[in-house]
């Protein structure tokens, strides 16, 4: 323990060594005086014989364990101190952190709470989402490959299906609908978590007479039953059958997010194997357990052979059935499926802030760098008399961490604010992952990028100060002149990276800009002002069982809201645009006289089911021929109205109308009667797809029936929305309406995604551009106050002001045209990773590449006017007398 005594008794032992320094300098002054020699010169001569004191002690402090902790004390109250002597340093370093590292953090705790921090299941890295990939990019789970894949597999523990639903919680004050999920038994296995409460399924509540049992969420239980402890065993009403509660899942179980209701899968293995070609193939999502000591590559390897093996089982299948050619099954690690969308969006984000950050760190050297310049001298004092130049470079550097400190504790306060706010605001690109937190793995990001901050911010101020000439800056007359071309050079190379940073992420900007203005501008193909839609859940009703009932109970709602004085038409429809794409299926079609196309060698095109005023309703224009009307009835033979992306890409340069169209397997034939214009059904970024129309009142299959709708008003839709909903609710007390929104408000949504990216880094480019011309502008002064002698002489020699501005202006120029070169590189080189991000514009849209380097030229020469000025309004007298 004899370290831990030399540590609490260091200063001691210092007092000692300078007593024995002294001691030794007092007994060698001694024998002078001894000698004859006068009492101060002998001291004099003896402390000139000893050498210098403070060096010697220094070197015997070299074998002490501790030496290196008294230094950092020494330059932390030096660099205290210096701090308290230069408060407005210390508060614009605070300032500028505070905000940047609060950007940093904000981002970083985004990124951790959705793409690093683990899944709240237990082993959630070995959960994976597997799929089968099919032609034409599509993907889904088949219902008889999920039992070849559980019983074939060598690499899972255990494999489960899920397929999500809505249903109607009835018996009830207010019904309400609940988003639910039906799950084989090993769903819970699977995802590694107990219920709280109860038990799940058992093998023998799984198949299509699967009794109404249901495991609950936490949410719905706590919320909305109360968190009664003894639910387990009551029951509820689900689509007007009477449902057992077994269990509730606990807190921050929500997997399939959202989901209130787990049942039983109405699927088995008898109903979907063997396959055939006349099986109906349920179409279902699946996720494993992969085994702890199964590898990546062998899961690969794995996939691979289950997909041969599939192929070789069922070879008619896929010789014959279109949408299985080029089948391959395929896993990913769960996280990293549900966190796809929004993974690159994030990647580009952290980029952006980490540029931001960076043109911080760039001010805030140029701004130690001129400090450094101020206080050549008084380094090169400290040289002289002994201190090494490693210890300035750490003296300088601890300076720096003193600077960076305050601000990174500023910055997790900025960070907490705007986690806060972000919580509250709710943004719809993050509604379906875990809350933005900051933990202890946020607060240590955090701390790690202020020391690094620190650092690369003092690396510059370091390396200069390392570099002082002793005797020249001793020699100086003015400490202006004393930094040096090379620290001079430092700045302006600073400023172009600065510049050149703030390029890339303004080029960035502009295009999530033009993007946004691009979709907030598209033609929907048709006016979505004072248009009310919502969804009507008919399952579980008297009305679902026939497509004839559905069709009545449809019919009877949309008389009842025509009569309506603020209703102006009224439609229904299978899906919403903007929310789907108002498509019901997904179907490959034969034209009657042309030879037959194999499945997958023509378009696919999408079918929707109609009532006969949605046309009107949404207001979508007629090309040629005639929409449904009166002629269409359940005895009239098939007619279908198409989209023009159809006839373009069935009928190229041909008239559609009258010609016959049959499905893939010829079971139905459909007349063409209509060409409508085209709408922007799904994301506004997709371009439309061909399109079908077929009127509800020729449907007779009841699945494929509508279940939402789509009321034009007089004035505004939202003063219509109780009285809809109370006419939904004559009919059936327990049917409700539900997703109730305007198509501005859909609108706004799917604008959502592009507005969120561009907040943000339009913020970090603005940020960045202020620190730019502040930048500018501080290295322009330092410019003009190091020249202060030259452009003094100059105006005494005749100079006119309009040529010294033009002196100041041209180093603006010269910085700016260096950093527009490089920052138009390095958003070359960059902007490609936004590409996913974009619609309208390319990565390397030329207009977004002209105007911004124009903005940037525009804001340097701004920053440049007051040094400029400045710098004319010297007087020569003045600076000649100062020098």
């Amino acid at each position: 323990m004899r370290w831990r005594a030399r540590f609490w008794q260091r200063r001691r032992v210092a007092a000692d060594l300078a007593e024995e320094v002294a001691a030794h300098i007092e007994e060698k002054a001694a024998d002078l005086v001894d000698a004859g020699m006068p009492e101060q010169e002998a001291r004099y001569k003896a402390a000139r014989e000893f050498g210098n004191a403070m060096l010697i002690a220094e070197t015997s402090r070299e074998v002490w364990r501790w030496t290196w902790l008294d230094r950092l004390g020494q330059d932390v109250r030096y660099a205290i101190r210096g701090l308290r002597r230069d408060p407005m340093l210390a508060l614009a370093a605070a300032l500028t952190l505070a905000i940047c590292i609060g950007a940093n953090t904000t981002v970083f705790s985004i990124v951790n709470s959705i793409l690093l921090r683990p899944l709240p299941y237990p082993g959630s890295e070995r959960i994976y989402w597997v799929s089968q990939r099919m032609g034409q990019g599509r993907e889904a789970g088949l219902g008889p490959d999920y039992y070849s894949l559980r019983e074939e597999n060598r690499v899972f523990e255990d494999v489960a299906a899920h397929d999500d639903l809505t249903m109607n919680w009835t018996g009830v004050e207010r019904p309400e609908q609940l988003d639910a999920t039906h799950v084989t038994p090993s769903f819970f296995r699977v995802m590694g978590t107990q219920p709280m409460l109860g038990r799940t399924f058992v093998p023998q509540e799984q198949g299509v007479k699967a009794p109404a049992v249901a495991v609950l969420s936490y949410p719905f239980w706590h919320t909305r039953l109360g968190g009664n402890p003894n639910v387990v065993g009551t029951t509820i009403i689900l689509d007007r059958k009477p449902t057992t509660i077994l269990g509730v899942m606990p807190q921050g179980f929500d997997f399939p997010h959202g989901t209130r209701i787990w049942i039983p899968l109405d699927m088995d293995k008898a109903s979907q194997t063997p396959r055939a070609l006349t099986t109906a193939i349920r179409l279902i999502s699946m996720i494993a357990r992969r085994k702890a000591q199964v590898s990546e590559a062998q899961l690969t390897s794995e996939m691979a052979r289950l997909t041969r093996s599939i192929h070789d089982k069922y070879p008619n299948e896929f010789e014959a059935g279109g949408f299985l050619t080029g089948m391959k099954i395929y896993a990913v690690p769960l996280q990293r499926w549900i966190t796809g969308d929004v993974r690159p969006a994030l990647i580009v984000l952290s980029g952006a802030v980490g540029l931001v950050l960076l043109i911080a760190c760039v001010n805030l050297a140029n701004l130690l760098l001129a400090r450094a310049g101020a206080r050549t001298r008084e380094l090169a004092v400290r040289m002289a008399l002994g201190a090494g130049r490693a210890r300035i470079v750490k003296q300088v550097l601890v300076e720096s961490l003193a600077l960076a400190l305050p601000g990174g504790l500023a910055g997790m306060a900025v960070a907490l604010a705007a986690v806060k706010l972000l919580n509250v605001w709710q943004p719809l690109v993050l509604q379906d992952y875990p809350p933005v937190t900051l933990d202890f793995t946020t607060l240590e990001f955090t701390f790690a990028l202020t020391m690094l901050t620190g650092v690369v911010f003092g690396m510059a101020p370091a390396f200069a100060a390392a570099g002082v000439n002793i005797q020249d800056a001793l020699k100086s007359a003015s400490h202006t002149q004393s930094a040096g071309r090379r620290a001079a050079r430092m700045r302006q190379l600073l400023v172009v990276a600065e510049l050149g940073a703030s390029l890339v992420l303004m080029i960035g900007a502009g295009l999530l800009a033009r993007t946004f203005v691009k979709l907030a501008t598209i033609d929907l193909g048709f006016p979505p002002e004072n248009l009310l839609t919502l969804r009507v859940n008919l399952t579980g009703s008297t009305y679902f069982a026939t497509a004839d009932s559905q069709m009545r109970f449809y019919d009877e709602v949309l008389e009842r809201l025509k009569r309506l004085p603020m209703v102006r038409q009224a439609s229904v429809a299978v899906e919403i645009p903007l929310e789907g794409g108002s498509v019901s299926h997904e179907l490959h079609v034969q034209v009657a006289g042309r030879p037959p196309v194999p499945a997958l060698a023509g378009p696919a095109v999408h079918i929707s089911v109609v009532s006969r005023d949605f046309f009107r309703t949404l207001g979508i224009p007629l090309r040629r021929g005639r929409v449904f009307d009166l002629q269409e009835t359940m005895r009239s033979p098939g007619s279908i109205v198409v989209n023009e992306a159809f006839a373009r890409a069935i009928f190229p340069g041909e008239s559609p109308l009258g010609r016959r169209v049959l499905s893939q397997d010829a079971s139905e034939q459909w007349t063409i009667t209509g060409v409508v214009g085209n709408i922007r059904a799904g994301d506004l970024g997709s371009e439309p797809e061909p399109l079908i129309y077929r009127c509800n009142c020729q449907e007779r299959e009841p699945l494929f029936m509508p279940n939402s709708f789509l009321i034009r008003t007089a004035g505004d839709p939202h003063s219509v929305i109780r009285t809809v909903e109370a006419q939904v609710r004559a009919l059936d007390h327990d049917l409700l309406a539900f997703d109730v929104k305007t198509m501005d408000e859909r609108l706004g949504e799917s604008l959502e995604r592009q507005r969120f990216h561009l907040a943000l880094i339009g913020t970090f480019a603005v940020i960045a551009l202020v620190l730019s011309a502040l930048g500018v502008y501080g290295v322009l002064s330092y410019l003009v106050t190091r020249r202060t002698r030259e452009i003094g002489i100059r105006i005494a020699m005749g100079a006119r002001p309009p040529e010294v501005q033009r002196l100041v202006m041209r180093e603006s120029l010269v910085l700016t045209a260096l950093a527009v070169v490089a920052g138009l590189s390095g958003a070359w080189a960059l902007t490609r990773y936004l590409e996913s991000m974009l619609y309208g514009v390319t990565a390397l849209d030329g207009a977004t590449f002209a105007v911004m380097p124009v903005v940037l030229l525009a804001l340097a020469i701004a920053s440049s006017v007051l040094p400029a000025l400045r710098a004319s309004r010297i007087d020569p007298m003045a600076a000649l007398r100062e020098e």
